[in-house]
């Protein structure tokens, strides 16, 4: 059980490691293609890959590290998997199709340690980080069940459970996997890093020039506001955290998505409306909003609509893109903020 997920290699790790044990480094892209076009969970089935290395293959590595125990569909059509990992944990993928968009959220850690206080995930604790290939196959996972139905997964969002950039490694290497065209052939567009705000992974991230959008959960417009629910903003405020992010759309050219959680008496009053606008007028950007979803925490309470058409009449008059998200999935716990798995719970199932 302490093998190496396969899919977690690089090409030119895969193509090192067959001409180490003297085969043609072209066989590492027959095995990829295998695993990144035919969504293969078996080594056996690799025919065009000699037997002697299927066997190496075996022997060396896991071809699947998730084992589904679960699946809840919504009814609005959201599916939400629960995945057992090969040391016995669980984490949540889900799947939100909107006409012809299918689209997948991504889990990068089991668990979480960034303390939100109106995130569910932050009640499990953090467990460990997830492997390049355990992330990779929750995709592959989904699109084997849409290439049942005639679809393909259209973007990818890795905002399920866990901090992302708290994983960059891993989370890099499935990005560079997912937008190689030789492999999964996904443009960095449809691939969506959302980040509570470590502000030097943002820098890291732009340095190693990750193939993906920048989203931030922003969650609150000053430092006082933000640092009562995002523990993260006591470590880096929002000066540091809103510098990263210009220099993410200097880098890149690209707008920056700023997510925003709205929490009656907190986050949604005319005053945050107001801080908003100055946050976001000077800058290249869009916002997501979102009311929040059903939590443990009872100071945490959605807004009404008149507070909610208040505050987005605000914000509008300002000429700032802000969008209202429709939440998805939430009579099955799937929606932002939902995801958490107690444990032994479901390991007793």
């Amino acid at each position: 059980m302490g093998m190496l997920d396969i899919k977690s290699l690089s090409t030119s790790e895969l193509k090192g490691w067959t001409e180490s044990i003297s085969h043609k480094p072209f066989r590492a892209d027959q095995i990829q293609n295998w695993l990144f076009k035919g969504l293969v969970d078996s080594f056996d089935v690799m025919e065009n890959v000699p037997v002697d290395l299927r066997d190496k293959l075996k022997y060396h590595f896991r071809i699947q590290s998730l084992e589904e125990s679960n699946r809840l569909e919504s009814t609005d059509g959201t599916i939400k998997f629960a995945f057992k990992t090969h040391d016995g944990h669980f984490i949540e993928t889900v799947l939100i199709p909107a006409r012809e968009r299918f689209s997948v959220c991504v889990s990068t850690q089991i668990g979480c340690a960034m303390g939100c206080t109106f995130c569910r995930t932050a009640t499990m604790g953090f467990i460990r980080n997830l492997e390049t290939g355990e992330i990779l196959e929750q995709i592959i996972r989904v699109k084997r069940l849409l290439a049942e139905q005639g679809a393909d997964v259209t973007n990818i969002i890795f905002m399920g459970m866990g901090e992302p950039l708290q994983n960059l490694d891993n989370v890099h290497r499935a990005c560079v996997t997912l937008h190689e065209r030789k492999h999964l052939n996904m443009g960095a567009k449809r691939l969506t890093i959302s980040t509570s705000g470590v502000v030097p992974k943002i820098f890291e991230l732009i340095e190693r020039e990750t193939p993906c959008h920048l989203a931030v959960s922003l969650n609150g417009t000053n430092d006082e506001m933000r640092s009562k629910i995002m523990p993260v903003n006591r470590r880096w405020p929002m000066a540091e955290l809103l510098g990263a992010c210009d220099a993410y759309t200097q880098k890149t050219g690209n707008e920056v998505t700023f997510e925003y959680v709205m929490i009656q008496g907190i986050t949604c009053t005319p005053q945050a409306a107001k801080e908003l606008l100055k946050i976001t007028q000077q800058r290249s950007c869009k916002v997501n909003a979102i009311l929040i979803n059903a939590s443990e925490n009872p100071a945490h309470l959605p807004p009404t609509q008149k507070e909610v058409d208040e505050f987005l009449d605000i914000v509008r008059a300002g000429e700032v893109k802000i969008t209202m998200r429709t939440p998805r999935g939430r009579d099955i716990l799937a929606a932002c903020g939902q995801l958490a798995i107690k444990q032994k719970k479901v390991a007793s199932c």
